[in-house]
């Protein structure tokens, strides 16, 4: 099927007419395309639309689910900074996320596959190294954003595991601390992965430590790279988030001692950087 086909199928679906295997193949064959109409507006929509509506069996949707995490998507040519290859990655971890959370609702992947991926998705955030939110020209790349929704529908499934919430924990550290700077959302689609393990069980102390961690980080990068660039970069990342952090868990009225810790690390890079404003 050529491309201008494929778009026009699209277009016109016709869930009762098509191929829906040839179909699943050939959007997953064009997932990570260059053509924002087509990737977002018709792919990617098309597969919300596939897999929220029923139109796919079980069998489709758990097919279409290992394609995903394969490495020729999910892993594609992962840990290059620049090129296409983030288009293909991205928009693989977006249906991974829409797949996880149709069976939140329908209970159709096996256990073992769930934590596979689970699994896949902390270690795709983990070796994502192109963290380019818009791209010009080419629309939505927004890995981090889009590897964060899918790690958020994984917290939040039945088979998640509390023993797994430090290395969802250290996941989200090292996402902030990646080369460039967000500007695009990424802080608030992460946190939304911390409230999710919130609701999982992490604790206010547990969660507090964790603050003060990202803080030595921090504190060990500037000791490294003093007033650079590339640390002006991740002092953003850092702190923009941690300051996300603290109202949305102020609005959640929980985690006191962590919403303290926080303001500790905000008061202590304030007067580092601008003095104590007297």
């Amino acid at each position: 099927m050529s491309v201008e086909t494929l778009e026009k199928t699209l277009r016109e679906l016709d869930c009762e007419a098509v191929d829906m295997d040839a179909l699943l193949q050939e959007m997953l064959s064009e997932i990570g395309t260059t053509d924002p109409v087509l990737r977002d507006e018709l792919i990617y929509r098309t597969f919300c639309h596939l897999v929220m509506e029923n139109h796919l069996s079980e069998e489709q949707l758990i097919e279409t689910l290992k394609t995903c995490l394969d490495d020729q998507h999910l892993f594609y040519k992962i840990g290059a900074e620049k090129g296409e290859a983030v288009f293909t990655r991205s928009f693989s971890v977006l249906v991974i996320a829409l797949i996880l959370h149709k069976d939140r609702e329908s209970s159709f992947l096996p256990d073992e596959l769930i934590q596979i991926t689970t699994e896949a998705v902390v270690r795709y955030l983990q070796e994502e190294c192109d963290v380019r939110g818009y791209v010009k020209g080419k629309g939505w790349a927004h890995s981090i954003a889009h590897g964060a929704d899918a790690l958020d529908e994984a917290i939040r499934h039945d088979v998640f595991r509390r023993e797994q919430i430090d290395s969802c924990l250290n996941t989200i550290a090292g996402c902030l601390f990646k080369k460039g700077v967000y500007v695009d959302d990424e802080d608030e689609r992460l946190l939304m992965a911390i409230e999710a393990l919130l609701h999982k069980g992490l604790k206010d102390d547990v969660l507090a430590t964790w603050v003060k961690r990202v803080d030595d980080e921090l504190t060990s990068s500037f000791d490294q790279e003093g007033f650079s660039a590339a640390f002006s970069h991740t002092k953003a990342n850092v702190l923009g988030f941690l300051k996300s952090c603290y109202f949305r868990l102020k609005f959640r009225h929980e985690a006191k001692e962590t919403m303290t810790a926080i303001e500790h690390v905000l008061e202590k890079w304030m007067k580092k950087f601008y003095g104590s404003g007297e």
